[in-house]
């Protein structure tokens, strides 16, 4: 068994070009802020571009190299680290889920599967292209055919006519997510007892719609946590991947600086040559500048705000202080079930000076609905809308009416809610039948009824509503929540 090695992503770069005695991250940073490493700097400007998989033809150089690796991948024997089997294995056994490491850990996985797709293709210049589903909601005819095409995959629920649900990446609603300033919303929250698990401390907002739902909805190896068997996988979280260069490095929002975030070790990959790799959350908040960069794919390209890159450099490592502060909880109910497609009505009085604050359009506020034990089924054939002061709504109702407040998806296995994703034993502090929490910010859609004089007085009516996944075999499921709070959340 080789031995596990400090495998950074600067061990990408010649050790030649380091200071003899000092640190890679800090004799590198010396060298290239400086103008020094000529290397290093040619290196960096021409690192390759992950780009959008649905705008290149099947005979791309991008695409065949993606067919062959996952060919040889799948060709080698499941005792390989490196093998297809293997690959998802670590997924399977490791990944976190609902908690602040689900950003960084599926990050640090794509970085060492692409790699692992160069050294099995000989092929050094390839970037692992994403999926833009909010341009190209359909799955990319590159991933149908038959059997004989490396990246199809038979599983799936859905066909190559059938749309993702615009509720879940259409553009305004990706929109609303990047522009939530908050790491604990967009990323997901600090889990129980500080480690990574399954299903952790709260999802947030953009891994509790696009990333669940566009699992729930493909189905079959992709409704599982054995995901990554199917090659859709790499490509949809390659798309959050995108995503999140652009909510922190683009629209310049700060990851957390918790130390239990930004100095825990990454330990669950191997390298392109089946070595086990270690390192820090911090490391991987750079990848984007070093190693790799994006073809532009939010919906809004918004323009930069001037850096340096050394500025640039030092504001992602800094980070800042990233906590949800909550107002005082008011509880809309307790043990909720209800069919899928039957909606449930809440309601609360509008009391208390901080709900009547976030209403107001410069407040920093936030109205946090929160939604503590949902029931993770299996497999989960449908996903969760949320209706402000809109007692007549359905399944069927559209998210272009005014009181669309968001939703959620549920994605992994029932068996696997409370289990421990890096660790052999429950994590500390963590109950053993902990169930996830999920949160829906109400800010934007509240504001706006407040502000055109449509919201009720005196009261917040929620409606949620179980719909279906179309085209799936439907189960007769029913939605379980152990509770519904609603809360103000200062940033």
């Amino acid at each position: 068994m080789p031995n596990k090695q400090d495998t950074s992503f600067l061990n990408s770069f010649s050790r030649r070009n380091f200071i003899a005695g000092a640190s890679a991250f800090a004799a590198f940073n010396m060298a290239f802020w400086s103008g020094g490493c000529e290397g290093c700097l040619k290196q960096i400007k021409n690192r390759p571009t992950r780009r959008n998989i649905a705008n290149l033809a099947a005979s791309d150089p991008i695409v065949t190299t993606y067919k062959a690796a996952v060919a040889a991948m799948k060709a080698l024997p499941g005792s390989n680290p490196i093998s297809w089997t293997a690959q998802a294995n670590i997924h399977n056994n490791k990944c976190p889920h609902g908690c602040w490491f689900f950003l960084p850990w599926h990050r640090a996985y794509l970085l060492y599967f692409e790699r692992i797709c160069r050294k099995v293709t000989g092929d050094n210049s390839f970037a692992l292209p994403y999926w833009n589903w909010t341009t190209s909601p359909a799955i990319p005819s590159h991933f149908w055919g038959t059997s004989s095409n490396p990246l199809f995959d038979g599983t799936r629920g859905v066909g190559p006519s059938d749309h993702a649900d615009p509720s879940w990446i259409g553009a305004p609603v990706i929109e609303n997510i990047l522009s939530n300033p908050s790491f604990n919303l967009f990323a997901s929250d600090k889990p129980p007892g500080g480690l990574p698990t399954h299903h952790g401390g709260g999802f947030g907002i953009l891994e509790g719609n696009p990333h669940n739902n566009i699992h729930g909805w493909i189905g079959g190896d992709m409704g599982s946590f054995l995901s990554p068997l199917d090659p859709i996988f790499w490509t949809h979280h390659n798309m959050l991947d995108c995503l999140w260069v652009d909510w922190n490095i683009n629209r310049n929002n700060a990851n957390t600086n918790d130390s239990s975030w930004t100095d825990f070790k990454l330990t669950d990959f191997v390298d392109e040559n089946g070595n086990p790799v270690s390192l820090p959350v911090i490391e991987t908040v750079l990848f984007p500048i070093f190693t790799y960069q994006f073809e532009p794919c939010s919906p809004n390209e918004l323009t930069k705000k001037a850096l340096s890159a050394a500025e640039l450099e030092k504001f992602l490592r800094a980070g800042a202080p990233s906590t949800l502060t909550f107002g005082p909880q008011r509880e809309l109910g307790r043990a909720i079930t209800a069919p899928v497609g039957k909606p449930v009505q809440l309601s609360v009085p509008m009391e208390g000076p901080e709900l009547q604050n976030a209403l107001g359009s410069e407040n920093r506020n936030r109205l946090l609905l929160t939604l503590e034990g949902v029931d993770i089924p299996s497999p989960s054939d449908f996903f969760v809308r949320v209706f402000l002061d809109k007692s007549d709504a359905s399944a069927d109702t559209s998210i272009d009416d005014p009181h669309y407040a968001g939703s959620f998806g549920v994605f992994g296995d029932a068996n696997a809610a409370a289990a421990p994703a890096a660790a052999p034993a429950a994590t500390p502090g963590t109950p053993a039948d902990h169930k996830p929490q999920f949160f829906v910010d109400l800010t934007s859609t509240a504001r706006k009824l407040n502000q055109g004089g449509t919201l009720t007085s005196g009261r917040f009516n929620l409606t949620l509503i179980a719909v279906p996944y179309t085209h799936h075999e439907q189960h007769g499921q029913i939605l379980t929540i152990q509770r519904v709070v609603l809360s103000t959340a200062r940033l």
